[in-house]
């Protein structure tokens, strides 16, 4: 077995041993300085747990030891470790997706795809209707694979207002017959709702009482239901379905579905989006009211609370009290707003706390450059002026020692 370590690595020998990881060289030069030791060793665990058969107990264990070393306290074998299983996951989901390729029939590898059962109740199990459905998955990878990630599957069963459902989706042509466009996107409008409600149902048996996310299931199955089918009814209304092209705007109408609910659900990032949208179209006054609001939430997540405080430092010199405020809410909280590399080239993973957001932006409205209190990874952005995510450190000892500069640097007065 080839020696991957190398002496940029050995500083991490000692942490790796202390968090009970293994002393496998493999997952040592996860950690390593070294591009070449850290993708060697990469490419040999993944093909170690592709050539281990699935589920044996040698593979469970290279996984279970993969997977301590991605909550590693050690940025750099953590962001390596999650990117091999990530990899794998990967290759794992492909594998999922080639099944379509096979024949229907009772000996076929089964599919273990979410919404797959959904799916051929609807339309039936055929080379037709496989093509179908795999293009779905490949343009919409992202929401299937999530999806499957948290361990979703469709229901054994449908329940009663699945009827109801199923009624209201029924379109037909003038001559009575059911028309194709919309047979179409019904199966994938009642797929994407499928998913959505199972997910909101894990979210709400998730989050703490009083939370905005803690919807009741029957309430968020009756909401979801109401809203999918006021919004394909205007379809069906509409001039937009004489004359199409069945596939091209059946998944026009599925991602437009998808984009929808995702985008409607009470988490942080659709918070993160809505001020984003606010920034940049509305009235800069009530944009900063609500910023305000968002900021002092207590169930605020990190990446909203730095968006607040990129609109909030815009304000003048004359409300200087309110970014004084601003900036202590923000400086004590130290929860991560990103975590990764920040550009192609990059050697070194970057941290983003919503407590380094804040300082940089104090920075930046004393009309200096963050780039120079040690702010490395620091890009522009067209909204924010400074990209939130990119305003963190590969270490905590470069954050000590960025904050340590400012502090001297921005003395009132200076």
């Amino acid at each position: 077995m080839p020696l991957f370590a190398d002496v940029g690595s050995q500083r991490r020998m000692e942490l790796n041993r202390a968090e009970s990881i293994p002393s496998d060289p493999r997952l040592i030069a996860l950690a390593s300085d070294s591009y070449l030791s850290r993708n060697r060793a990469s490419t040999d665990l993944l093909g170690a747990l592709r050539h281990l058969p699935d589920g044996s107990s040698q593979q469970m264990q290279l996984l279970r030891q993969i997977r301590r070393a991605a909550t590693s306290r050690d940025l750099q074998l953590r962001f390596s470790a999650a990117r091999v299983l990530m990899r794998y996951q990967d290759r794992q989901w492909q594998e999922r997706v080639d099944a379509l390729d096979q024949p229907p029939h009772a000996s076929a590898v089964p599919i273990r795809i979410p919404g797959w059962s959904v799916y051929v109740r609807l339309v039936g199990d055929t080379w037709q209707t496989r093509d179908r459905f795999a293009e779905m998955v490949r343009r919409c990878h992202s929401l299937f694979q999530a999806f499957d990630d948290r361990g979703v599957c469709a229901p054994a069963q449908m329940d009663d207002p699945w009827s109801s459902l199923y009624r209201e989706f029924s379109f037909t042509t003038n001559d009575g017959c059911v028309d194709p466009i919309h047979q179409r996107c019904r199966t994938l409008s009642v797929l994407v709702l499928d998913l959505y409600l199972q997910n909101q149902n894990l979210v709400s048996q998730s989050q703490t009482p009083g939370s905005i996310t803690a919807v009741q299931p029957t309430a968020a199955r009756r909401i979801a239901t109401s809203a999918m089918i006021d919004c394909l009814s205007r379809c069906a209304t509409s001039t937009w379905h004489h004359g199409v092209d069945v596939a091209k705007d059946s998944d026009t109408i599925f991602d437009t579905v998808a984009d929808h609910w995702l985008r409607s659900l009470p988490t942080s990032e659709v918070d993160d989006r809505h001020l984003r949208a606010m920034a940049a179209y509305c009235d800069p006054s009530w944009t900063r009211q609500i910023a305000h609001r968002r900021l002092k939430d207590p169930i605020a997540s990190p990446i909203t609370r730095a968006a607040a405080v990129a609109i909030l430092a815009e304000a003048s010199d004359q409300e200087q009290s309110s970014w004084a405020s601003v900036r202590r809410i923000a400086a004590s909280d130290h929860r991560p707003v990103h975590q990764g590399y920040q550009c192609a080239g990059v050697s070194k993973p970057c941290q983003t706390l919503v407590s380094d957001v804040a300082l940089a932006f104090e920075i930046r409205r004393q009309g200096e450059d963050p780039r120079d209190h040690g702010f490395q990874f620091c890009r522009a952005d067209p909204t924010w002026g400074l990209d939130v995510q990119s305003l963190g450190f590969s270490s905590p000892a470069d954050r000590h020692q960025a904050r340590q500069r400012s502090e001297w640097r921005l003395k009132p007065g200076r």
